[in-house]
């Protein structure tokens, strides 16, 4: 639980005490199920604690949440941002979505490890889930790391968007030319762009940025296409 501590604590000396004990926990309960399932292909501890951990609480300063929120986690793997999220965030409540068992498996039981109230887990696809009318127009906060080719994660996220919601993507740079090809399709789909927040990734030097859109009309109801149309056929 130490390893985490020393590689975070000099990037976010601002965490509290019961913040990083929580967070060390979580990293604990990852190490030890990826020693027998394969929950995330990076297994160094200061690789994990900048690329999942740092990266995941540079996305919860950039969101800025205020409490009462619903946010939901798409892709979310081993609960990267969602976990991380969620528990720097107690009064928002997180909805984490996946489609592979074995992490919305591991992802239910880190959340009753950790005593996180505010996190229910989906395993399922965009596509369905975006359909589905208990979770269609339900959410404030939609997020996901860098996951498809904008168009296609418009897709996905803007249908499960309240009017006014809020939808958060981490991209690579450089990403201005992918927005500026995506303009019409997220148009199409009800989003408008709000604002991109640049960062850098500390020791690897990635450049990154989080993505911003609201959600200022209603998605069509045809969308999201059915599974696998988004990926092989994204919008333009």
């Amino acid at each position: 639980m130490n390893d985490l501590k020393t590689h975070l604590a000099p990037y976010w000396p601002g965490l509290q005490e019961e913040e990083m004990e929580a967070l060390c926990h979580f990293s604990s309960l990852l190490e030890e199920a990826n020693q027998h399932i394969s929950l995330t292909a990076i297994r160094d501890p200061q690789e994990s604690a900048v690329k999942h951990f740092w990266d995941s609480l540079a996305f919860h300063q950039a969101l800025a949440l205020q409490g009462g929120e619903s946010v939901l986690d798409l892709g979310s793997g081993p609960g990267f941002p969602g976990m991380v999220l969620a528990i720097m965030n107690p009064g928002t409540s997180f909805t984490l979505v996946d489609s592979v068992g074995k992490k919305t498996a591991f992802l239910q039981e880190t959340a009753k490890a950790l005593g996180l109230k505010n996190v229910s887990v989906c395993q399922g696809r965009a596509e369905g889930l975006g359909q589905d009318p208990r979770y269609r127009g339900a959410f404030d906060v939609a997020v996901a790391r860098s996951v498809a080719w904008l168009p296609t994660l418009s897709e996905y996220l803007l249908p499960f968007l309240r009017v006014q919601g809020l939808m958060a993507v981490s991209k690579e740079a450089p990403w201005e030319e992918e927005a500026s090809a995506s303009k019409s399709a997220i148009d199409l789909l009800g989003g408008a762009f709000l604002k991109a927040i640049p960062y850098e990734l500390p020791l690897y030097g990635n450049q990154r940025s989080f993505l911003f859109y609201r959600k200022v009309k209603e998605t069509p109801e045809a969308y999201p296409r059915r599974e696998g149309v988004p990926l092989k056929r994204p919008l333009s």
